[in-house]
């Protein structure tokens, strides 16, 4: 029995972290030119397989080289000019700031900006973009880089434990208490900064790998995952600084609002990552078949440009001095009103709302997840959909999440409607969407486009409530407290990460060898408890609202 489970680990990991999907064989004659479709947005490299023994599920089975092509597209001048004029701009602004020049468009009177708040929302699109971008090129780059399927899975979900041992070093690098606002700003930019040489160094090498022997590539092969492991790890670890900072400068009665729209930007870097990468593609290759490795150091391109951006709004924005908050009264009291906030409660109530979101990052992002990795293989696997399809039916997925997110933001700022409720409510339409994951027999041909319904009522409002959830644990926590704002901010990121990199293997197990109602089973059930989470947690506001009420009746007899 144990050596048959062992004989199922290859094929095993190879369905759940490779992004290939098996083609039916047409023709018995051909079965030994198979090719096979990446996930989504594919190369369409020639890939092959050699059947000698069933180790995978009925969705997967091990894929084999047969060869790839040798063009290459090199970095031309124009791009490294460009990249040098960047850094000579740069260097100049900041030169400027150390001399006690002010950014350019920073406001040390009111440092809670528009601006600000758009920097602290681009770095999460930059984040997700890096875990998205890579994916529709990593089987064929890995298969190229004479490495299997199931490395290209490696390639793809490593550099998230490396982010996890950046966010916890991270910590300790600042102080909510003791905060020095300079020195965080130093941090950030120069971790970003490192980051961004990162990516242009995996780039060039890719390029040069692309003519380099069959031996040299697999070696060079894991040099480059500890490479990109090492971008991960500074991206991610001024993080907790940079999330303390935006504790900091944001007002509590917009902590919400903007956790929202976080969230947001942060759900919508899955979309813009395939997107980008199909218009890189389409610019790189010019209808060329070109070397998958040379495409590989081209997507690191893109999200050096990507990090070229967080760079610069943070160079820009990031203000080197904060002012004290003052809270505006009038609007507290109109909060109050509506419903007691979670900075208003007991310490005892904070803790325990601190506590059970900490919870909630690890259940909701473990759902939105799953969905990213689960819907294409569905799509094209059980319903037979083109690629080009699937990859346009997750766009609507993407404009669902959008348009909730902006009716629901709308809501909040306007108060139509209290948090609690937005909170509550949408967390139990999502609970509600997952009964549409199940593979009903009056479905029919319509499966897929059910799937669809259920995966956008999920991803959409999974993100409205993980937004509430997000601001309110940055209103709840208590500086100088084992609940402050950066052991949130730690836990958080370490739940994102945890579950960014368990999701796509234990989903890929259960539709490989489960199927869908299965995984619609395993969906239901981290669903209804998360929405268990959030019932503790509104009831907590809830009763101290109503406490609240009777002291104040009590104080004014």
């Amino acid at each position: 029995m144990m050596g048959q489970l062992l004989r199922l680990l290859p094929g095993l990991f190879l369905g759940l972290l490779a992004h290939g999907t098996p083609e039916a064989c047409v023709d018995d004659a051909d079965c030994g030119s198979t090719s096979w479709l990446q996930e989504a947005y594919t190369l369409g490299s020639r890939l092959a397989t050699e059947s000698e023994s069933k180790q995978a599920g009925p969705l997967t089975d091990e894929l084999y080289a047969q060869g790839f092509s040798a063009v290459t597209v090199p970095i031309g001048p124009g791009v490294i000019w460009s990249i040098v004029i960047f850094i000579l701009l740069l260097a100049s602004h900041e030169a400027s700031v150390a001399a006690g020049a002010k950014p350019l468009l920073a406001n040390h009177e009111k440092p809670h900006s528009i601006p600000l708040q758009c920097t602290f929302a681009i770095y999460w699109l930059l984040m997700m973009v890096n875990l998205s971008m890579l994916v529709p090129v990593s089987l064929d780059y890995a298969l190229a880089m004479g490495q299997s399927a199931t490395a290209s899975g490696v390639f793809l979900s490593a550099p998230t434990v490396f982010a996890l041992l950046g966010s916890m070093l991270g910590k300790r690098l600042t102080s909510e208490v003791n905060w020095d606002q300079a020195f965080a700003r130093y941090l950030y930019l120069g971790c970003q900064g490192l980051a961004f040489a990162g990516n242009l160094i995996l780039a060039f090498l890719m390029q040069a790998a692309s003519h380099w022997n069959d031996t040299t590539r697999k070696t060079c092969f894991w040099c480059f995952l500890l490479v990109n492991g090492a971008n991960q790890f500074f991206q991610i670890l001024p993080v907790v600084g940079l999330q303390t900072m935006w504790n900091i400068v944001t007002p509590n009665s917009h902590k919400t609002l903007w956790s929202m729209i976080t969230v947001a930007c942060r759900n919508s870097g899955f979309i813009v990552g395939p997107v980008c990468f199909a218009a890189l593609s389409f610019a790189v290759r010019r209808g060329r078949d070109i070397s998958p490795i040379s495409m590989m150091g081209w997507s690191f391109v893109g999200l050096a440009m990507f990090q070229a951006l967080v760079l610069t709004t943070a160079s820009l924005c990031l203000p080197t001095v904060v002012s004290p908050l003052e809270e505006d009264g009038k609007a507290a009291t109109e909060d109050q009103d509506v419903e007691l906030s979670p900075e208003d409660l007991q310490p005892e109530s904070r803790q325990e709302i601190v506590r059970d979101i900490i919870i909630y990052s690890y259940e909701r992002p473990f759902t939105v997840a799953a969905i990213e990795v689960s819907t294409m293989m569905l799509l094209e696997v059980q319903y037979g959909w083109s690629t080009e399809l699937c990859g346009a039916s997750f766009m609507s997925i993407g404009a669902a999440t959008l348009a909730t997110t902006v009716l629901c933001t709308v809501a909040v700022s306007r108060k139509w409607i209290r948090e609690s409720w937005i909170f509550l409510g949408s967390t139990l339409v999502s609970l509600s969407g997952v009964f549409l994951l199940f593979d009903w027999q009056f479905y029919g041909a319509s499966g897929g486009g059910f799937l669809l319904i259920a995966d956008s009522l999920v991803y959409a409002f999974s993100g409205v409530s993980m937004g509430i959830a997000q601001g309110w644990a940055t209103r709840a926590a208590m500086k100088g407290t084992s609940f402050d704002i950066q052991t949130y901010r730690v836990q958080s990121i370490a739940g994102v990460q945890i579950s960014r990199f368990l999701a796509p293997i234990f989903t890929r197990f259960i539709l490989d060898f489960g199927g869908r109602n299965l995984y619609a089973s395993v969906q239901l059930i981290m669903c209804t408890m998360g929405a268990c989470t959030v019932w503790r947690t509104v009831t907590l506001v809830w009763q101290g609202a109503k406490h609240g009420q009777e002291a104040k009746k009590n104080s004014n007899n």
